[in-house]
């Protein structure tokens, strides 16, 4: 069986809930995690309070790359 390729990751900017036990809204998600980085410094400058995150999300190209990376 041979090695798949290391997944892309993409860097999604989130709001959490203020619990932390989920995401309320997901921004969207970038290539770099630069770009997340200034969302949520957007959402800051806008006067929100919420806790913020960045998640990174690995992009797969099939299930049985997946599976043979986790």
């Amino acid at each position: 069986m041979s090695v798949p390729d290391p997944p892309e990751i993409l860097y999604e900017a989130v709001l959490m809930r203020n619990d932390q036990d989920g995401i309320v809204y997901q921004a969207g998600a970038f290539t770099t995690e630069v770009e997340a980085q200034k969302v949520l410094d957007i959402w800051r400058a806008e006067g929100r309070t919420e806790p913020m995150a960045i998640n990174l999300v690995p992009v797969y190209r099939s299930a049985e790359d997946w599976d043979a990376d986790r």
